[in-house]
């Protein structure tokens, strides 16, 4: 990311922090600064949904980053890379913790295309490492091919994660344990819905019998 985005990025976020409210203009963030790095024309090119979107889909992409750079990563079941990312999801939103629970609720009606815009650009962020998991959970056994039912996997899980920055913004507990706790709880239950479970299990044995 060039020096200049990120200090707008910085700049954003450290302005909603502090009025609890975006600013009317992207000049407002920068009116007392008087570094030379400042371009007038970037900042006329962008807008307070394009860099919101932006802090979103980068803040995704270090967790994935960090959930992978461990040295254990590519040996970890496809739960456990579930939960890391999740995990490390978590940590990043806590960085920000005031721009990311104002960031998460609305407002207005009048936001409502701009919450929409930003549940897109995290989709579009997030679909790419999730349907790689789903694959490799398809691979591996951990993930049940079901004809048809499988193409709605990743939907099961785009709806856990927003649901989880959700709970994550209302989350009231020290350090946002209860997060942490609904996170274990909610990948297991995604895992065990996708898995190979009883019907499964029983289709496949009858399936077998009557073969033979």
């Amino acid at each position: 990311m060039k020096k200049f985005e990120k200090k707008i990025e910085i700049s954003y976020i450290n302005y909603i922090s502090s009025n609890n409210k975006r600013p009317n203009t992207l000049k407002e963030i920068f009116i007392n600064d008087d570094s030379d790095d400042i371009d007038p024309n970037t900042i006329s090119s962008l807008t307070n949904n394009t860099i919101e979107n932006n802090i979103w889909s980068n803040t995704i992409l270090t967790s994935i980053k960090n959930a992978s750079s461990d040295p254990n990563f590519q040996e970890y079941s496809v739960r456990e890379k579930l939960l890391s990312f999740f995990f490390n999801l978590s940590v990043g939103l806590q960085q920000h913790q005031d721009f990311f629970t104002y960031s998460s609720n609305i407002h207005s009606p009048f936001e409502l295309k701009e919450v929409n815009d930003r549940r897109e650009k995290i989709v579009e962020t997030i679909t790419p490492f999730l349907t790689q998991l789903i694959q490799e959970g398809i691979s591996t056994g951990e993930v049940e091919e079901r004809m048809f039912i499988q193409d709605y996997y990743i939907n099961v899980m785009l709806t856990q994660l927003f649901l989880i920055i959700k709970y994550w913004a209302e989350d009231t507990s020290n350090e946002k344990e209860n997060t942490d706790e609904a996170v274990e709880k909610s990948v297991h239950l995604i895992m065990d819905l996708i898995g190979p479970n009883f019907t499964d299990s029983a289709f496949s044995f009858a399936k077998f019998i009557f073969q033979k």
